[in-house]
C-alpha cells in the first residue's frame, strides 16, 4: 500500500500512516560536492519550506541497494556547523557503493528529497604504530592516546596502507617532527602531545614537505619554488566542500600545507602548531580527509601507493557503453577512438562519432571494484578486457578479473583544450595506470604513431597528454566531434589571420608573381573551407593555408627593417600565460609562475621549433635575465667588470647565440616590487617570479638575437645554459620575426633595389668590387646601390 501511494505522489507518515500530498513537501537541493572515508561520508544541501510548511527535520538518507533512498533506509541528521551545515553519514561499510540524498520533513509530515549522489566508500586504512614510552608517565599516557586517536581517525577515513608510525620520545625536541615513512619524535611540551600534532606529523610521514613531489619547487603538483598553490583537484575540492567555498585552495611552503583564498578557511587542515589544535572531531576529520585527498592527487603516501592513492575517480555505470579518445589532438582527440582489433590488440582508429557508435569494437564497458578501488575496461564487441602484461596493453578473455586487468584511472588536473587554448569539454582526461609493485612510475597506456598504443612510465606532468584518455558516452562523443569541428574552424581562421597579417606587412616581391600566387591559393582554400563539414578536411585546409604563407615568405622581403614579418603568432604559448606547454625541451626542474618560466640552480633549457619555414634572416626576442650567483656577489662582480652569465638566446644551433642580460643590467633606482633586493649602489633588482614580472611589464630586460639561415626547414628558438649555485634564470614573452631570404650583412649594408630580370647593357660589380659585364643571378652593386638579380 505504501509503495502504491508513493507511486501516486503521496508520501506516508511512518507514525500514523496519514497521506500527505507532495505539493507541500519541502524543496531540497543536494550539493553535488561531498567527502567520504571508509566508514563515514559527509554532504551538504539547501532546503526551503513550501506553502508555509515549516521544516522540522533535515538530513541525509542512503542505501547500498536502493538507487533512490528514502528515510525508510538509513538516514541521519547529525551535523557539523561550518559555514552552513555539513551532514554526517556514519556507520558505513568500507568498499561499498552507496546512493545518498538530502531530505527534509515538513511539519505536516511531508518529505522532500534532493537529487541522488553516488558515494563509494574507501577500504579501511591499515596504518599501525608503536611508541617507545621514553617520557614520563603522564607524557607517555598523553602520547599513546594521541597516536592511537590519530591512527584510528586515519584508518576510518583514509585508505592508506603499509604505513607504520614509529613514535619516539624526544627529550630535546621542542615540539615534534617526522620523516617520510613515519619515523616520529614528540617532545616534552604537553601542548604537542595531542592528536592534532600527531596528525600534523603524519602528514609529513605521507609526503607533505618530505618528498620531491612536494618540496622540490618544481613539482607539477605545487606551483612556485617557495610558497605555492597545491594544484591537485582532490584537495581543492575537499577544502571548498568543507568550508562551503568556491574560491579557497590549498597552498603551502616547502614544508607545510594550509588553506588560502578570498574566504580564508577557519578550519585547520594540518594543525600547523599547537595553537591550531581545537581538539574537535570536526577538525580531526578534516585533517584525515586532507591526508586522503593529497594522496588521491598523486602525492605518494608510501608503501604500495608509491604513485598516489587509487579511488573512484570516474563516475561510471556498468551498463553504459563508453567511447575512449586520447587527449592529444595529434593522436585523435577530435578524430579517433580507441578500438580493439580482431586479433585483440588496441588501436586508436580514425572514425566519426556515428561510426564509433555503430561499431562495438570502439565501445567499452567500464566497471569498478570497490574492494581494491580499481577499474576494469571491457570491449563491448568481444567481451575481452584490457590487460597489461609483458607484451604491453592488449585485451584478454578471462572468466573473472585478474590482477593484470585492474587499472587506476587517475584524473587529470587540467581542462582539455585545443591548440588555441579553448576548453572543448567539461570532461577530464585520465591516466590509465596498471599498479606495478608499488612503483612510483607504473605502466601507463600511451598513444603512439600510426594508430598504435604503447607502454610508457607514468608521467604526472600536465603535458603528458599522450598518456591521458577521455572517456565519453555516445552523446558526449558527438559533442566532442562538434567541438573538433569548431576547433578545426578556429584553427583555419587563426591560420588565415596569421597569413593575412604577414601579407599586410610592407614588402616587395623578389620572385615575380609571389603575391598573386598566394592570393589565388588563399581563395582556393577559402572556397574548400566554406564547403567542408568534417574536422579532418578543415584541419588539412588550415595546414595548407599556413604552409602557403610560409612558402610565400621565401619569395618576398620587407621594405623596412623596422617592420619585419611578425612570426610570433606561429609560436605555441610564447608568453607562458597559463603554463609552460608548447616548450617541448623544457628542462627538468623548471618552474612556471607569474606568466614566466624560471630555472633555479638548474641548467636553463627551453625551446620549440616551427616547421616548414624558408631560408633567410630571423630575429628572436625575449624578456629575461640570469643572476649568475647570489645577488650580492653578482653585483660585486658586475661592478668590477665581470659578467658570469652563461644563459644564451639562440636560433637554430645554440652554439651561436646572444647572452641573456645580467640581472644587474636593468637594475632600477626605485623598487618595482615589494620583494626586490637592494644592491650595493642602492638600486634594486628582482628577487622573485612576481618581481621579475613587474620588471618585464616595465619593458626591461629585452634580449635579441638575429641569424641568417641558409636553408629552409624547421626554425628552432630557445635558451640554453649551464647550472650553478644560486644561479637564477627567468624568461618571458618570446617573439620571432623574419626579414626575407638574405643575409645579415645584406641588411646591415642596405639593400635598396630588386630586379627580377637581368640588365641588358649596364655593367654591375660583385660584392668584392669586381666588374661583371654580364651579371647572372645574385647580389650585385649597380650605380652604388645593392641589387638582387633573379
Amino acid at each position: 500500500m505504501n509503495t502504491l501511494l508513493k507511486s501516486l505522489g503521496i508520501f506516508v507518515l511512518a507514525a500514523n500512516f496519514l497521506p500527505v500530498f507532495a505539493d507541500n513537501a519541502p524543496t531540497v537541493t543536494t550539493d553535488t560536492r561531498f567527502a567520504r572515508g571508509a566508514t563515514r561520508a559527509f554532504g551538504r544541501a539547501k532546503f526551503a519550506a513550501v506553502n508555509g510548511n515549516t521544516i522540522q527535520t533535515r538530513g541525509f538518507c542512503w542505501s547500498s541497494e536502493n538507487r533512490f533512498p528514502t528515510i525508510e533506509d538509513s538516514h541521519s541528521n547529525l551535523t557539523y556547523s561550518n559555514n552552513g551545515l555539513i551532514f554526517r553519514m556514519e556507520g558505513l561499510t568500507p568498499s561499498t557503493v552507496y546512493y545518498a540524498r538530502a531530505y527534509a520533513v515538513g511539519k505536516d509530515g511531508s518529505v522532500g528529497y534532493g537529487d541522488v549522489i553516488k558515494i563509494v566508500t574507501l577500504p579501511k586504512g591499515t596504518i599501525s604504530w608503536g611508541y617507545d614510552n621514553g617520557g614520563s608517565s603522564d607524557a607517555n599516557s598523553r602520547i599513546n592516546a594521541a597516536v592511537e586517536s590519530a591512527v584510528n581517525y586515519w584508518n576510518e577515513l583514509t585508505s592508506i596502507t603499509d604505513l607504520y608510525l614509529n613514535v619516539h620520545y624526544g627529550a630535546d625536541t621542542p615540539t615534534a617532527d617526522c620523516s617520510y615513512g613515519g619515523w616520529m619524535r614528540v617532545g616534552p611540551n604537553s601542548s604537542y602531545q595531542r592528536t592534532g600534532t600527531i596528525m600534523h606529523e603524519a602528514l609529513h610521514a605521507i609526503g607533505i614537505g618530505t618528498t620531491g613531489l612536494w618540496n622540490s619547487g618544481t613539482s607539477p603538483l605545487r606551483a612556485g619554488s617557495g610558497t605555492g598553490q597545491w594544484l591537485g583537484d582532490r584537495a581543492t575540492e575537499l577544502v571548498r566542500f568543507w568550508d562551503n567555498s568556491t574560491t579557497e585552495y590549498p597552498t603551502g611552503d616547502v614544508t607545510h600545507i594550509w588553506v588560502s583564498g578570498t574566504t580564508a578557511s577557519t578550519t585547520s587542515f594540518s594543525v600547523n602548531g599547537a595553537h591550531e589544535d581545537t581538539g574537535t572531531d570536526m577538525q580531526y576529520t578534516a585533517v584525515s580527509l586532507m591526508a586522503q585527498a593529497v594522496g588521491e592527487d598523486g602525492l605518494p603516501p608510501t608503501g604500495t601507493h608509491a604513485f598516489g592513492l587509487s579511488y573512484y575517480s570516474f563516475n561510471q555505470e556498468d551498463t553504459i557503453k563508453y567511447y575512449i579518445k586520447n587527449e592529444s589532438e595529434t593522436y585523435g582527440l577530435f578524430s579517433a577512438f580507441l578500438t580493439e582489433t580482431d586479433n585483440h590488440q588496441l588501436k586508436w582508429q580514425k572514425m566519426t562519432a556515428n561510426e564509433a557508435v555503430a561499431n562495438d569494437a570502439a565501445a567499452w564497458y567500464v566497471t569498478f571494484t570497490p574492494d581494491n578501488q580499481y577499474y576494469q575496461i571491457t570491449n563491448a564487441k568481444s567481451g575481452y578486457k584490457i590487460s597489461y602484461s609483458t607484451n604491453g596493453f592488449i585485451t584478454t578473455s578471462t572468466a573473472g578479473i585478474t590482477v593484470n586487468q585492474n587499472f587506476h584511472l587517475m584524473r587529470s588536473r587540467i581542462d582539455i583544450t585545443n591548440h588555441v587554448g579553448e576548453v572543448v569539454t567539461a570532461n577530464r582526461g585520465y591516466w590509465m595506470l596498471h599498479p606495478d609493485n608499488g612503483s612510483a612510475t607504473p605502466p601507463a597506456l600511451t598513444a603512439s604513431s600510426n594508430g598504435s598504443v604503447t607502454v610508457s612510465n607514468f608521467d604526472i606532468s600536465n603535458t603528458a597528454v599522450q598518456q591521458r584518455w577521455v572517456i565519453l558516452t555516445a552523446s558526449e562523443a558527438a559533442d566532442m566531434e562538434n567541438a573538433g569541428l569548431m576547433t578545426a574552424r578556429s584553427s583555419y581562421n587563426l591560420n588565415r589571420t596569421r597569413v593575412d597579417g604577414l601579407f599586410a606587412t610592407p614588402h616587395y616581391q623578389i620572385e615575380k608573381g609571389a603575391d598573386e600566387t598566394l592570393t589565388q591559393q588563399l581563395e582556393k582554400y577559402q572556397a574548400l573551407f566554406a564547403n567542408s563539414a568534417t574536422p579532418a578536411d578543415i584541419s588539412a585546409y588550415a595546414d595548407s593555408v599556413l604552409q602557403a604563407g610560409k612558402d610565400w615568405l621565401g619569395r618576398v622581403c620587407v621594405t623596412d627593417t623596422t617592420q619585419p614579418f611578425d612570426l610570433t603568432p606561429f609560436l605555441a604559448n610564447p608568453d607562458f600565460k597559463t603554463d609552460a606547454s608548447g616548450w617541448a625541451t623544457m628542462a627538468d626542474g623548471s618552474s612556471w609562475g607569474s606568466s614566466a618560466v624560471e630555472f633555479y640552480e638548474i641548467a636553463p633549457a627551453c625551446a620549440q621549433g616551427i616547421s616548414g619555414m624558408p631560408k633567410g634572416t630571423y630575429s628572436v626576442k625575449v624578456q629575461g635575465f640570469q643572476r649568475p650567483g647570489a645577488t650580492a656577489d653578482v653585483y660585486s662582480n658586475y661592478a668590477a667588470g665581470t659578467n658570469s652569465v652563461n644563459a644564451r638566446l639562440y636560433i637554430g644551433n645554440y652554439l651561436t647565440y646572444a647572452k641573456l642580460h645580467n640581472i644587474m643590467d636593468d637594475r632600477q633606482s626605485k623598487s618595482l616590487h615589494s620583494a626586490d633586493k637592494q644592491v650595493g649602489d642602492g638600486s634594486y633588482v628582482p628577487n622573485t617570479m612576481a618581481g621579475a614580472a613587474a620588471y618585464f611589464a616595465a619593458g626591461l630586460y629585452e634580449n635579441e638575437y638575429r641569424q641568417y639561415r641558409s636553408s629552409a626547414g624547421t626554425v628552432r628558438i630557445g635558451i640554453m645554459g649551464s647550472k650553478g649555485t644560486t644561479y637564477w634564470t627567468i624568461v618571458d614573452n618570446f617573439r620571432l620575426y623574419y626579414y626575407g631570404p638574405m643575409t645579415l650583412q645584406d641588411w646591415e649594408t642596405g639593400l635598396t633595389e630588386v630586379q627580377t630580370e637581368k640588365p641588358a647593357s649596364e655593367a654591375c660589380f660583385d660584392l668584392t668590387g669586381r666588374r661583371i659585364s654580364q651579371p647572372g643571378k645574385g647580389l650585385f652593386i649597380k650605380n652604388g646601390k645593392k641589387i638582387i638579380i633573379l
